[in-house]
Order: C-alpha cells, then structure tokens, then sequence
C-alpha cells in the first residue's frame, strides 16, 4: 500500500513514525518554498502540539525529547527559522533513537539504515522481504543457506509492512534517505527481488512467492479508496476531562450550567457520511469500513436522507445482546462473528445538508438530529432519545439523567457535555466535555486459562510484579504475581503471561491480599505490565473517592498533576523494602485521575523521592567527614537543624529509622556504634562519587572542535601544559549533530598532527574514568554540553575507537578507573581510523 496509507493501530510506534513523516515533508518543503508550502508547516507544527499535550506513551516521548517553550515560541512557525530547524531535528532524533519506535533496522543500524541496505545485499533481502509480507514469518534459515546468508534475527518475531513492491523503494527513500543520496534506491530493490525470486522458487511455488508479492487491481483499488477515506475524515472530539462522581463538576471551571447528558456506548467510534449520495463509513482510525456496514449504507441510501456527517457509536449485538468493543473491532476488522449484528447509535453530527454544523452549539446540534432524524431510528441507526440523551440545568437533574442512562445494557457511562459547546476542530480533547463511566477498569496478568465446551475463556488473573513475601504469588517469567481472582467467560484467547482489561464491580481486602468481584474482560490493553498492588489498595478503601488518611506525619510527599484536573500531593513514605505510595494528601478530582494512572507516574514520583534521598546521604556525609564519627542522635540532632523538610519526607524525622537507613546507604557505615562516612569520597553535582586516579591538575581543561575540509572532525584538548587531539570520523554537519547531539556512534583515532579548520564549539572539558582502550569527557561548551565517551570496541573481528555521546550523564563507575589520561601512553593509541576497500 501506498506510504501515507500504511495502516495500524495506533500504537505509539505508529504515531509517533506517522508524525515524523508528515514533519519531514513539511519542514522540507516549506523550507524550500514557505510562500507555498508555509501554511502546511504551520498545521504541522499545530499537529505536534496537540500530540504533545496528549497523556499517552507518544505524548510522553514527545515529552522526553522537546522542551513545551519550544513548541510555544512564535518563530517556530516560520520554516526558515533555527527553532523550527532544531523542532524537526528532535522529531528526527526521535525517530532514529526513541526505544518506542518498532523500526527493526533503524534499532539495529541507527541512523545508517540507508548504508547498510546500499552497501549490503543480504540485509537489503532481508528488507524487502520484511516490507513485503503480512506475518511476522522471517525467510527460513534453509531458504537464506542457498545463498550462504545468516538467518534472519533482524525482523524475527516482527509483523511485516505489508507494502506493494512498488512502494518499497519509495519507503526506504522517504524514511531512511533524507539528505543522502539515494539515486541507487530501485536498483538495489530490484536486485534484491531477483535475488528474493530465486532463493524463495528453490523451496516455494510460484503461487506462494505471488502470494507475498500481492500486485493484484483489488489491492490498489484499495488503495485509492483508502486516500480518498483518510482525506474527507473529521478527527472525532473526545472529553477532556474525566470524573468519578457528579459532585467532581464543582471543581471544574468554565461550564455554562447546562448541559446535555448522553449515553457513553461500549462500542466502536464511526462516522457516518452521505455527500452527493456517495456513502462512506469510516472507523476511529480512519479507515474505510463501509464494506462491513451494509445495514446502515442501505439505510442512509433512503429518499429521506439528504446529506449529512454523523458522529456515532458502533455496537455488535449478539441477538438482543450487546457485545463489548474488542468484540465489535474484531468484527469489523476480521469478520470474526459472522452471525452477529451490527447496530449503530449516532449522537451528534457535523453536517446537516449543506450547513456545516460544527461550528454550532451543541443544543443546536441536539435539537436538528431531534428535530430531522430521531423520527428515522431503525435497528440499522439510532439516533437520539430522551432514553439515551437528556438536558439538565442542575446537578441534583444531572445526577439522577446519569444514573438512569447508566441503567442501559449498552451503556458504559455517560458523557456530560456544556451545552454551550461546539465540535473542535483538527484536536482530538474537547474542554467542554467530560466522562463518568460506572465501573472500573484494571489491567491484570493472565496466571492460567482453561476453556469451556461452548468455546469461552476463562482466566486466573494478577497484578505485580510483587518483591515481598505474601501468600497466593505466582511466578512468571521469573516474576511475583498476586492472584486476585477470575475474569470468566470470555470469547477472548490470550495466554498465560499476557495483559488483559477488566471491568470490575468491587476490590476488597481479602487477608493479605486482593479480590476482584465480577471481573469481566473488556479488551486486550496497549500495555506491557499489569496494575500494581498500590492501586488495588487504594480501590479497596469504602467509597471510590480518594482515602481519608492522616497524612499529618507524611508531610508534603510529592505533587502530581496532569494540567488538566488540577493538583494532588501523593503521600510516599520509605521503608526497608524501597518507596511506598500510601494515597493522596486532597479528596480532589486530580488524586482521582492519578489513582487510575498510577502508572504514568509513579516512576517519576519514585525517581524524585531518590533524589532526596542522595542529598539526605551527602549531607550526612559532609557532616561526619568534617566532625568525625558521631552517634545516630547527634546525626538526628543535626538534620532536624539542617535537612528538617527532606528528613521528614524520607524518615519521618524519626531517629529509630536513622541508623538502619544510614547503614543501607553507600559511603556510610556504624564502627563502634557510631555512624562513619567513608574518608575516599568527594562530592560532585550533588552526586557521591570516589576521587578519579587522574592527577587534579589534569582532570580539568578547555576543548575545542574544529571541522575540516573532509568532514572529519578535531577534538583538542588542554589539561595543565598537556594537548591532546582525537580525530572522528564524519561525512557531513548532519552527522555532527548525530555525534553530540543523537549518540550516533563513530570511528575515532587518537592524532598527534592537526588540521585545524572551522571552530565548531569550544568550552570547558572534565575528565571522568581514564585507561586502556577507554577515556570519559564531560564537555561544557557553547554549543555541546554532554558526555563523551571513546572506545576501544571490537568491530567485524576488529578493534577500533568508536566516539560517542549518551542521554545519561551520570559518570561511569570509578571503579575501572586507573588514571590513564594521557592517550598518547593508551596501548591502543595506534590503532587509525578505517579506511574504505
């Protein structure tokens, strides 16, 4: 299929590869002409933005690599600025070294796929067979042994691109080619279909090996009808804002008071359009499914309907019983139930004959699908109802609307809008509305499954992975699990070891442990890990708002907040067994928010809760190596003087807590019953480290980077009366930034002759761990601040220096140091750069 139409899910791999094409194509073509291609840079920076405030695994990598004062300065928005060049770098960056794309050869040959395909014709077979098929069936090692190949542990276990072979040479180009000459891309592609051809007819048909190549009209017919669905869908709105309770709505601002309260279906997102009696269905991930919904085209074929754009919810119904989502997406993307039904329930539109509606308040939206189609509702579409759908001006209405609406079989919740809103246009969170659903949901791991004669599943599920001793563990993978019960009867197959979603009515105590009551499985989650048992703490308390604790003693703990719901202070305390998260300081709306996504944070709740934890550690050592040893007291005496708010955080201030912590901490130790700090340590950024081997006069100096006419770069560097010279090896400016910028890994030789050119940076320089075959640097110029590392690495059989940054700064360990900081004395210092055959 064509490039722009490769189809997914929509897992972060997926979007954030989607978004880095459509960047690509904008940077670089309003780059080039921004009178006419500016305004399509502009949108795409509008479309990072909102990528960027998502809450999901994208959103956080956008996070991890672009500051928001980035994407919120004015001149980003001109293609020919610095900051809108330096956005489109970070989305390349992203695109080469985030650990979320699932690109096989970008992970294994970074930013050097292009090589390695030009230059190698085994991985370029490799390649094209990866971008031909469907499955995740790699070429057999008997198959690849004709031609002497290595089998293939590239693309093992992967699912294929499943592109055209006349697109394959189009996807290499425009995804691993830009700013490289690519001139010989359909050569090589050819060359390695022949050879493909060849080694794949030695053990298959030509049916079969037809099979993988797929060039058949139906396929591009597809094609074509696939862009054309992708250019007329309208990004559906969703809320911004969720609730566990009507009375939640008090904390929220900005709302009318009146509002329309629907029904908030267990099924799958639609829209249905009729322009100029063309009929389209298109899904949530903008696919065409018209095909599967016969029953609503034939439908809106009637005389009755003009033209129009529907928003709606599709439910499979088993007879009169409504199935779940995972259910209806199974359907309509596998045919998998073949006797079921599908129904479609419209609760909002976009277009009504030539008006476009979603520039119109809600209520003028309600009242022209009352008004113009409720009259219409037949088991193919329902439209709304007073059933489904009712206006309320007071929270005593909205609360009884809620729970009668929630009464409904296909109901999962309801979605309570501000009548006063319109449909938000290319943004996917509408701030004017907000969801109650009326169960909650976990996401466990399947410990055992067994199977009933009617071909239902049934499941023993967990949460963990569990690190202390308690009874009803279960191990997998090497892994503690907690068992909490069954989630039964479910068309659902999965196995042991993998996540499922389920609904449950209730969490209670049950001794030491946890039990679910009703679990039912929802779906299959974009997750790898289960709940953990903090969360399932947390739900067993009496009511589903946020425990009352007395946080008195636990003071500040940590705020968390989403920018959206507000703020809450998560009350963590410290034991012996590591960090605990025990609740939250506010009954608010945001610790209700955190408590369900207590895993898109807890990470960093624990990471900072460290942090004060290491400076609570250099305090005490300072203070033992300046007065001596001291007794446990004394030590306790002078935190509550001096590290009153950290001490509290991490011990609660208690000094029965201090000796035992103290022990546990490297550099600290009791002789003699009193506490003793290791005298062979220094502090440095707040960090402990041990004093390098390197005299002091040689672990500082200055650095300066100079570029030649080669491309290859000078790394100099001055310590007291010595100069040294690294030369690495680079192409061009991009691979400059891929160095310092991108830890792209380079040859590098030690040099005593310098060709000095263009002064790219200069600065300050430190010097980490040195010896044999390896020397750590810690740049702070004007341009580069970062760590680099060059290394002795065996490549092909052969040693070389390879030159590289990384995104961790913290020093090596001191251990391996040996004081080796001269690199004219490294017994490697021979080894050159090397040079192509």
């Amino acid at each position: 299929m064509k490039l722009g139409s490769i189809e997914k899910d929509k897992q972060p791999s997926v979007e954030l590869l989607r978004l880095f094409e459509k960047t690509r194509v904008a940077y670089l073509s309003a780059n080039e002409d921004p009178d006419e291609y500016g305004g399509r840079w502009r949108k795409t920076v509008d479309m990072i933005k909102d990528s960027y405030e998502e809450l999901d695994a994208a959103g956080k990598e956008l996070k991890n690599f672009i500051e928001e004062k980035d994407l919120d300065a004015k001149e980003v928005k001109d293609p020919k600025s610095p900051q809108a060049r330096e956005l489109y770098k970070k989305i390349k960056l992203i695109r080469y070294t985030s650990s979320l794309v699932a690109d096989p050869f970008a992970a294994s040959f970074g930013d050097g796929v292009l090589e390695e395909l030009m230059n190698n014709p085994e991985s370029m077979v490799k390649f094209v067979h990866y971008a031909l098929r469907e499955d995740d069936k790699t070429l057999s090692e008997e198959v690849l042994s004709i031609k002497d190949m290595e089998p293939d542990r590239i693309t093992a276990g992967l699912q294929g691109l499943d592109l055209q072979v006349d697109d394959v040479a189009l996807y290499i180009t425009e995804h691993y080619g830009d700013g490289k000459d690519s001139k010989k891309v359909e050569s090589k592609v050819k060359a390695a279909m022949d050879m493909l051809e060849l080694i794949m007819l030695s053990q298959n048909t030509k049916e079969e090996l037809q099979d993988l190549k797929e060039i058949d009209m139906k396929k591009e017919e597809k094609k074509s009808s696939e862009k054309k669905a992708v250019s007329d869908f309208i990004i559906p709105n969703k809320p911004m804002y969720r609730i566990f309770e009507i009375d939640d709505i008090n904390e929220l601002r900005g709302f009318s008071g009146n509002w329309y309260i629907q029904e908030k279906y267990d099924g799958m997102r639609v829209q249905l359009h009729k322009i100029d009696n063309n009929i389209k269905v298109f899904s949530y991930n903008e696919k065409d499914i018209t095909d599967k919904c016969k029953e609503q085209v034939e439908e809106l074929k009637k005389k009755e309907y003009g033209d129009c754009i529907l928003d709606a919810e599709l439910i499979l119904f088993d007879g009169d019983e409504p199935l779940h989502r995972a259910d209806t997406i199974a359907h309509v993307f596998k045919n998998k139930y073949k006797d079921a039904k599908l129904r479609c329930h419209v609760f909002d539109i976009m277009r009504h004959e030539s008006q476009n509606m979603m520039e119109e308040e809600l209520e003028v939206r309600m009242t022209t699908l009352f008004n113009n189609y409720s009259a219409k509702s037949s088991d193919a579409i329902d439209y709304p109802s007073k059933k489904d759908t009712r206006q309320a001006d007071s929270l005593k209405d909205l609360k009884e609307y809620a729970e009668q609406i929630m009464e409904i079989p296909t109901s999962e919740g309801v979605v309570i809008k501000d009548a006063t809103s319109t449909y938000y246009i290319g943004t996917k969170k509408n701030p004017k509305w907000i969801k109650l659903k009326k169960f909650v949901d976990l996401d466990v791991i399947v410990l055992d499954k067994s199977k009933t004669k009617s071909k239902l599943y049934s499941y023993t599920v967990g949460v963990g992975p569990i690190n202390e001793e308690m009874p009803n563990l279960q191990e997998i993978e090497g892994r503690m699990y907690l068992n909490v019960g069954k989630a039964l009867n479910t068309k659902i197959s999965v196995d042991v070891g993998d996540i499922i979603r389920v609904k449950v009515d209730e969490v209670k105590k049950k001794g030491e442990g946890y039990s679910l009551f009703s679990a039912k499985v929802i779906e299959i989650p974009e997750v790898e890990h289960p709940d953990k048992l903090v969360t399932l703490e947390l739900l067993s308390q009496d009511t589903k708002k946020s425990l009352n604790y007395n946080v008195e003693a636990f003071t500040k703990g940590v705020k968390i907040t989403d920018h959206i719901h507000g703020e809450a202070n998560a009350i963590i305390k410290y034991d012996m067994n590591g960090f605990t998260i025990y609740g939250f300081e506010e009954n608010n709306l945001m610790s209700k928010n955190a408590l369900q996504d207590i895993d898109l944070w807890k990470t960093q709740a624990e990471e900072i809760m460290k942090t004060k934890q290491g400076k609570l550690t250099v305090s005490i050592v300072n203070y033992l190596q300046e007065k001596g040893d001291r007794s446990v007291k004394d030590v306790h005496d002078f935190l509550m003087q001096n590290m009153k708010e950290t001490y509290e955080d991490i011990l609660d201030s208690k000094q029965s807590k201090l000796g035992s912590w103290a022990q546990e901490r490297e550099h600290l130790s009791m002789v003699n019953g009193k506490l003793h700090a290791d005298p062979d340590v220094i502090l440095q950024n707040e960090e402990i480290i041990k004093q390098y081997k390197t005299p002091k006069e040689y672990q500082e100096g200055e650095f300066k980077i100079y570029s030649r006419e080669d491309s290859r770069v000078h790394l100099s560097i001055k310590v007291e009366d010595e100069i040294m010279h690294w030369t690495i090896d680079l192409e061009n400016e991009e691979e400059l930034f891929d160095l310092f910028g991108a830890a792209g890994k380079y040859p590098a030789e030690v040099s005593k002759n310098v060709e000095r050119g263009k002064i790219i940076d200069s600065g300050k320089i430190k010097l980490g761990v040195q010896k044999d075959g390896y020397h750590e640097y810690f740049l702070e110029g004007n341009k580069f601040e970062t760590k680099l590392h060059i290394r002795v690495i065996p490549v092909k059989g052969e040693r070389m220096w390879l030159a590289w940054t990384g995104y961790k700064q913290k020093p090596a360990d001191t251990d391996s140091d040996t004081g080796k900081w001269n690199i004219y004395e490294d017994r490697y210092n021979k080894l050159s750069i090397p040079t192509e055959e």
